[in-house]
Protein backbone atom coordinates (compact mmCIF):
# COMPACT_ATOMS: atom_id res chain seq x y z
CA UNK A 1 0.00 0.00 0.00
CA UNK A 2 1.25 3.67 -1.23
CA UNK A 3 -1.63 5.88 -0.27
CA UNK A 4 -4.27 5.75 2.46
CA UNK A 5 -6.96 8.83 1.70
CA UNK A 6 -9.46 10.13 4.28
CA UNK A 7 -12.20 12.18 3.87
CA UNK A 8 -14.38 13.71 6.37
CA UNK A 9 -11.53 13.17 8.68
CA UNK A 10 -13.48 16.09 10.91
CA UNK A 11 -15.99 13.42 11.91
CA UNK A 12 -13.46 10.79 13.35
CA UNK A 13 -12.42 10.38 16.72
CA UNK A 14 -8.86 11.72 17.62
CA UNK A 15 -7.70 8.01 17.38
CA UNK A 16 -7.15 9.19 13.77
CA UNK A 17 -4.46 11.43 14.57
CA UNK A 18 -2.50 8.09 16.18
CA UNK A 19 -3.36 6.33 12.93
CA UNK A 20 -2.49 8.76 10.26
CA UNK A 21 0.76 8.94 12.02
CA UNK A 22 1.12 5.33 12.22
CA UNK A 23 0.96 4.95 8.46
CA UNK A 24 3.61 8.11 7.89
CA UNK A 25 5.67 6.18 9.88
CA UNK A 26 5.34 3.07 7.69
CA UNK A 27 6.66 4.90 4.81
CA UNK A 28 2.49 5.36 3.84
CA UNK A 29 1.57 8.47 2.41
CA UNK A 30 -1.26 9.67 4.12
CA UNK A 31 -3.59 12.20 2.37
CA UNK A 32 -6.55 13.59 5.13
CA UNK A 33 -9.26 16.10 3.98
CA UNK A 34 -11.84 17.44 6.61
CA UNK A 35 -13.72 20.91 7.75
CA UNK A 36 -10.93 22.73 10.30
CA UNK A 37 -13.93 24.76 11.86
CA UNK A 38 -17.84 23.98 12.66
CA UNK A 39 -20.49 25.92 11.62
CA UNK A 40 -19.87 28.35 14.76
CA UNK A 41 -16.01 29.05 13.82
CA UNK A 42 -14.59 26.48 16.24
CA UNK A 43 -11.72 23.92 15.80
CA UNK A 44 -13.58 20.98 13.90
CA UNK A 45 -13.31 17.35 16.14
CA UNK A 46 -9.58 16.14 15.27
CA UNK A 47 -8.70 18.91 12.42
CA UNK A 48 -6.10 20.75 14.93
CA UNK A 49 -4.01 17.65 15.75
CA UNK A 50 -3.82 16.25 12.23
CA UNK A 51 -2.76 19.99 11.09
CA UNK A 52 -0.68 20.41 13.50
CA UNK A 53 1.62 17.02 13.14
CA UNK A 54 0.95 16.80 9.15
CA UNK A 55 3.91 17.58 6.89
CA UNK A 56 2.32 19.44 4.51
CA UNK A 57 -1.21 21.00 4.56
CA UNK A 58 -2.74 22.76 1.66
CA UNK A 59 -6.11 24.97 3.10
CA UNK A 60 -8.73 25.20 0.33
CA UNK A 61 -11.22 27.80 0.01
CA UNK A 62 -14.41 28.09 -1.43
CA UNK A 63 -15.83 31.44 -2.96
CA UNK A 64 -18.04 33.51 -0.80
CA UNK A 65 -21.74 33.41 -2.00
CA UNK A 66 -22.14 36.81 -1.37
CA UNK A 67 -19.30 38.66 -2.61
CA UNK A 68 -17.22 36.52 -4.21
CA UNK A 69 -13.99 36.92 -2.42
CA UNK A 70 -12.40 33.80 -0.32
CA UNK A 71 -14.64 32.42 2.14
CA UNK A 72 -13.52 31.00 5.35
CA UNK A 73 -16.72 30.32 7.20
CA UNK A 74 -19.51 27.60 6.63
CA UNK A 75 -22.39 29.95 7.69
CA UNK A 76 -25.49 27.33 8.83
CA UNK A 77 -28.40 29.21 7.78
CA UNK A 78 -31.43 27.26 9.80
CA UNK A 79 -31.65 27.73 13.07
CA UNK A 80 -30.27 24.39 15.17
CA UNK A 81 -27.81 23.46 17.68
CA UNK A 82 -26.38 20.10 16.84
CA UNK A 83 -22.96 20.11 16.06
CA UNK A 84 -23.05 17.68 13.02
CA UNK A 85 -26.23 18.84 11.07
CA UNK A 86 -26.04 17.27 7.46
CA UNK A 87 -27.11 19.39 4.99
CA UNK A 88 -26.53 21.36 1.50
CA UNK A 89 -26.85 24.24 -0.50
CA UNK A 90 -30.11 24.77 1.97
CA UNK A 91 -28.66 24.50 5.16
CA UNK A 92 -24.88 25.67 4.61
CA UNK A 93 -23.14 28.47 2.71
CA UNK A 94 -19.68 29.49 2.16
CA UNK A 95 -19.07 33.15 3.63
CA UNK A 96 -16.06 34.92 3.73
CA UNK A 97 -15.30 36.72 7.49
CA UNK A 98 -16.97 39.82 6.56
CA UNK A 99 -20.27 38.86 5.03
CA UNK A 100 -20.07 36.08 7.88
CA UNK A 101 -20.53 38.94 10.54
CA UNK A 102 -23.05 40.74 8.64
CA UNK A 103 -25.52 37.54 8.25
CA UNK A 104 -25.11 36.99 12.12
CA UNK A 105 -25.81 40.81 13.26
CA UNK A 106 -28.69 40.20 11.00
CA UNK A 107 -29.75 37.11 12.68
CA UNK A 108 -29.63 38.39 16.29
CA UNK A 109 -31.84 41.18 15.40
CA UNK A 110 -34.06 38.90 14.39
Amino acid sequence: MDVVGIDEAQFFDAEIVNVCNMLANRGIRVIVAGLDMDYLGNPFGPMPALLATAEYVTKVHAICLHCGDLAHVSHRMIENDKLVLLGETDTYQPLCRSCYNKAIKEAEKG
